[in-house]
């Protein structure tokens, strides 16, 4: 089957299709070839019925297979074998919506699973599969199935076949329909752009713009439903017509203060600013960037998690984990972890690091197993600058020391970089670096990378770029904080400017996110700032954003994309008056 080859009505009007189940024993046997099924199971039936039975399935092929395994897998099977119908003990059933080699990779699907495999079918054999497990009830298959094609929904699968799969999947197996919805909301704004939206059916079009996820820009909105009703017949657009004069309104939110909307919606991805030191200490407030309207927002944080505002402290999200350590409070230097579940809103103190760590840097790293570590490098105790690194492992709770830095770090700048830790710049009690140095896990060594920064840097932030280029922004050279930046390619081993930034500043934090990487606050030579900028990596080019509700320097960033957090920061309220009435 070709998904570009169905038709969107089709799929969404045409009943299920006939698939002929004949249980009749009485018919002509096929030459095809018989497929004799091995069976592990040891479910009994009645002694007086075989325990196989054949199939006639597309083509009259014919496939000899054990009860107890169709039953075993299938809950079709599973009610007709153990029921009292006429059919139930018939040694003869015919299907002919499935092929013989299709029964066989349905059949392997939950087989592979149990021992831990997963076989290697691709988008179109998945979608192709979707049918007749659904219709076998085959609940395993149908699970991996959707995995594979909800894997493939943002670069293998058109936009448009991504509409015609929802549909299909409406008809067979609701839980992928959600999936699909969901990555229709993520790519919508996408689909807009490529006037591929003007193919969904009205109460899709609805359905849509009623989700307050709805990845779509306010000024957009009007757009969408004047050029789809322009798209479509008037006959059709009766009732999105009435829907859009009854509710575009301005909302009362930062999001729709511009432009009339249908709702307030949430941002489908968020920076979020946690700690940092402002002008009485500790910074309390926790403040999310909205990219939907481009303003910091003060959110509400209401889980008490003790020691979680710290300043120049490390943090990373780990398997949905904000694992935050070391920093400073004002009155002690941490040394110990915390772990804050993004998903169960609970938390706990995690193991303590073996040295405490102020101005500590750090970035995470996947392991040959996949698992993600992070990797915490130099600081201050306290007393003086650390040249030791270790690593968390959050599955253990363990924090393992590694071989020692080249120098003394303080200040400086950690990045992953080919899935490899970087550690430049910094500040040693006496000297700014401008070198830097790379780790290699497999002898435990660091290695002093090719070539040095173009300045020297300390109070300086570094981001990955890709997978084999870092860029470290801003800090301090001595002399004076920086507006300037460079990036390193590790395959060339070169260093090379880029734009300079707006306001020079050291201390300060940067996340990227979206094809872009934003900055904010730190220090500028005279205060600690409240300004934020970002760079779009595609014009290379530096744009002012409105300031944070507080000046701060040592705060840390996080970037939160398509995340169910992200309700809990914005908590903006479920419009139930648009989706009843509609």
């Amino acid at each position: 089957m070709d998904i570009s080859d169905i038709s969107g009505i089709q799929l969404a009007t045409s009943p299920l299709p006939r698939t002929a189940i004949d249980y009749n024993s009485s018919f002509e046997e096929s030459p095809a070839k018989r497929v004799k099924y091995s069976h592990e199971l040891t479910k009994s039936f009645d002694e007086k019925l075989s325990q196989t039975v054949t199939l006639v399935l597309r083509n009259n092929e014919e496939v000899i297979v054990d009860r107890s395994l169709l039953s075993h897998y299938s809950t079709y099977f599973r009610v007709l074998f153990s029921n009292e119908f006429r059919d139930s003990k018939s040694s003869i059933h015919r299907i002919r919506l499935i092929s013989a080699t299709d029964l066989h990779l349905l059949l392997t699907i939950p087989r592979a699973s149990e021992q831990g495999i997963k076989p290697n079918i691709n988008v179109q054999k998945a979608v192709e599969l979707l049918e007749p497990a659904a219709y076998l009830q085959i609940g395993i298959a149908l699970d991996y199935i959707s995995d594979v094609i909800c894997a493939n929904l943002s670069h293998e699968i058109s936009f448009s076949d991504i509409i015609k799969i929802f549909r299909l999947a409406l008809l067979y197996y609701t839980p992928l329909a959600v999936r699909v919805w969901r990555a229709m909301i993520r790519q919508f704004q996408t689909m807009f752009s490529t006037n591929v939206y003007l193919t969904l059916k009205e109460n899709e079009l609805m359905g849509l713009l009623t989700d307050k996820h709805l990845n779509l820009k306010s000024e957009d909105e009007g757009t969408v439903i004047v050029n789809w009703i322009k798209h479509n017949s008037p006959l059709q657009s009766d009732k999105i017509v009435q829907f859009a004069q009854k509710n575009f309104a301005r909302r009362p939110q930062p999001d729709a203060t511009k432009y009339e909307v249908i709702r307030n919606r949430q941002p489908i991805g968020a920076i979020v600013s946690f700690g940092g030191w402002a002008s009485r200490g500790v910074a309390q407030k926790i403040e999310v960037f909205n990219t939907r309207c481009d303003r910091w927002q003060s959110c509400n944080f209401d889980y008490d998690v003790p020691n979680i505002r710290r300043a120049y402290n490390g943090i990373e999200i780990v398997d949905d984990k904000l694992v935050v350590f070391g920093g400073f409070n004002g009155f002690q230097h941490y040394q110990t972890t915390v772990v804050f579940d993004l998903a169960t809103k609970n938390w706990k103190n995690g193991a303590n690091m073996h040295d405490k760590r102020c101005y500590v840097t750090a970035a995470k790293v996947k392991d040959s197993h996949g698992r993600q570590l992070i990797y915490a490098c130099g600081g201050m105790n306290g007393v003086s600058r650390l040249k030791t690194a270790e690593i968390y492992d959050y599955h253990s709770d363990q924090w393992t020391e590694i071989a020692n830095m080249s120098h003394l770090r303080s200040d400086g700048a950690v990045v992953t970089v080919d899935n490899k830790v970087v550690a430049v710049g910094g500040f040693d009690g006496r000297n700014i670096h401008f070198g830097g140095e790379i780790y290699d896990p497999i002898v435990n060594e660091w290695h002093a990378l090719s070539s040095n920064m173009r300045t020297r840097r300390t109070g300086c932030t570094a981001v990955s770029i890709m997978n084999h280029v870092c860029m470290v922004i801003g800090g301090f050279n001595g002399n004076k904080r920086l507006d300037t930046a460079e990036i390193y390619d590790i395959r060339e081993g070169l260093w090379h400017p880029v734009s300079v930034m707006h306001n020079a500043r050291s201390n300060f934090s940067a996340c990227p996110m979206d094809y872009s990487i934003y900055v904010a606050g730190g220090f500028d030579g005279q205060s600690t700032t409240k300004e934020s900028e970002r760079l779009d990596l595609r014009t290379r080019k530096w744009q002012a954003l409105p300031d944070l509700a507080e000046a701060k320097s040592a705060l840390r960033m996080v970037s939160l994309v398509d995340h169910p957090f992200l309700d809990e920061l914005f908590n903006i309220s479920e419009d139930d008056d648009i989706v009843t009435r509609w």
